[in-house]
């Protein structure tokens, strides 16, 4: 057997298009979207997270700009930046690009942007609202790992789903999403670094996603044939991206398999982007 590629271009591209219309609606309305990004220059990753999304935005014709942490910042001083960028009405979302430099509580920074401007859903309000059902904005990759899934298989109930991997914003938001529907959830398992035999819940799962951080964790001999296999990790690894699946191996075994970094990664930058939009509506009261 040889997998399926689940590649998200084609479902990213539509979620853009249909978010076009959006964004061009609101702004003869008179909302004109713009993001500022709080970044940390000095992290390679980070720097090439921070021109995607410029790019994305500026394809789209949102403002973005930079409010770089410059080495003699503090934690503070992050926070005040901020603060200041909650209080500007110019601005409609906001995003902080992690990782901080090193010493910086992440948590706390996180939960001083305003709910209604939190582009990437890292606060806690946000993140808690899924439990309660469809709520925007919401978590980028777990939102978009949820919904390539659901392009190809709309219909959840009765499915075995393995989660490996316990991230507030990825793991544990994957089921949140998952549990949404009250007639057409599928059954979520979430494994961690505490779980014992991994395998031995890899290997029943129908769908299984993987978010724990870690490259080539999953390998083929973890994963039941034919399973969906959604592979939300991404990692450096000799130089190149790589999922936390072992994909040569696992494209053997699964039914359909999603590659890094074309198959999670388009998606969560159209979420990324409707979640803009979505917060510039929460602002207007829209």
């Amino acid at each position: 057997m040889t997998a399926k590629m689940l590649l998200g271009e084609e479902l990213a591209s539509r979620m853009k298009q249909e978010l076009k219309e959006k964004l061009d609606a609101l702004r003869k309305s008179g909302i004109n979207p713009c993001v500022a990004a709080v970044h940390n220059p000095k992290d390679p990753a980070v720097r090439v997270y921070m021109r995607m999304q410029k790019k994305a935005c500026n394809d789209m014709g949102v403002d973005y700009t930079i409010e770089e942490i410059s080495p003699s910042m503090t934690e503070d001083d992050v926070i005040a930046i901020v603060s200041r960028l909650n209080a500007d009405k110019k601005v409609t979302g906001i995003t902080v690009h992690l990782p901080l430099p090193s010493g910086m509580n992440t948590n706390r920074i996180l939960r001083t942007i305003f709910p209604t401007k939190d582009i990437e859903a890292t606060h806690p309000y946000n993140l808690g609202m899924l439990a309660f059902g469809d709520h925007k904005p919401s978590p980028c990759a777990a939102t978009a790992g949820v919904e390539l899934l659901k392009s190809i298989k709309p219909v959840l109930k009765g499915l075995n789903t393995v989660i490996v991997g316990r991230s507030p914003m990825i793991g544990r938001a994957v089921a949140m999403l998952l549990l949404q529907s009250k007639t057409d959830a599928p059954t979520p398992t979430i494994c961690h670094t505490a779980t014992v035999d991994l395998s031995s819940y890899t290997r029943r799962a129908d769908v299984l996603f993987a978010a724990a951080g870690s490259a080539n964790l999953i390998r083929g001999n973890m994963i039941k044939p034919g399973a969906i296999v959604i592979d939300i990790g991404v990692n450096e690894l000799d130089g190149k991206l790589v999922g936390d699946v072992n994909f040569d191996e696992a494209k053997e075994v699964a039914g359909w398999i999603t590659p890094v970094p074309s198959g999670v990664g388009p998606v969560t930058l159209s979420v990324f982007l409707r979640n803009i939009y979505e917060c510039a509506k929460l602002q207007r009261n829209l």
